[in-house]
């Protein structure tokens, strides 16, 4: 029994490491399921605003709601990821609030950002999964950098 089990992970990371050499990413067959974090805005946030996460082992994904605000998805090292955000007027953000929570494999952290447009630093409002109790809310971690 124990050598369909050795047979059956073997087969599962050389799958694992033909598809990332198709991607183009570098592969580990026994990394940890990825980390998720997303960033949402609220009503008075401006449907200007985009957003993106860089760094090593991060992947972004980048969506709107329905009112027009962006959800940025980022997937893989998101502890680690540099986000960025800006705006058509040239202003430029950035947030911290992807380092506030401790990440587990079983749910995403959610950060809204309450949008201040006369603030140079907002709040994020962070939540665990889908569910709506509060986690923490980091005061001033949305901040304006020109």
């Amino acid at each position: 029994m124990n050598r369909i089990g050795l047979a059956l992970m073997a087969a599962s990371a050389a799958a694992m490491i033909a598809a990332d050499a198709f991607a183009g990413e570098p592969s580990d067959p026994f990394a940890p399921t990825a980390q998720k974090f997303y960033l949402e805005f609220d009503m008075l946030a401006p449907t200007d605003i985009n957003c993106d996460a860089t760094g090593p082992g991060v992947r972004t994904w980048v969506t709107r709601n329905l009112a027009g605000k962006p959800i940025l998805r980022v997937t893989g090292n998101a502890a680690d990821a540099e986000i960025a955000c800006w705006r058509s007027d040239g202003s430029r953000y950035t947030t911290t609030a992807n380092r506030e929570l401790f990440y587990n494999t079983g749910e995403a952290i959610r950060g809204t950002v309450t949008f201040d447009r006369n603030s140079d630093a907002m709040t994020v409002v962070l939540r665990r999964g889908d569910r709506e109790r509060i986690q923490k809310v980091v005061h001033r971690s949305f901040v304006r950098v020109n």
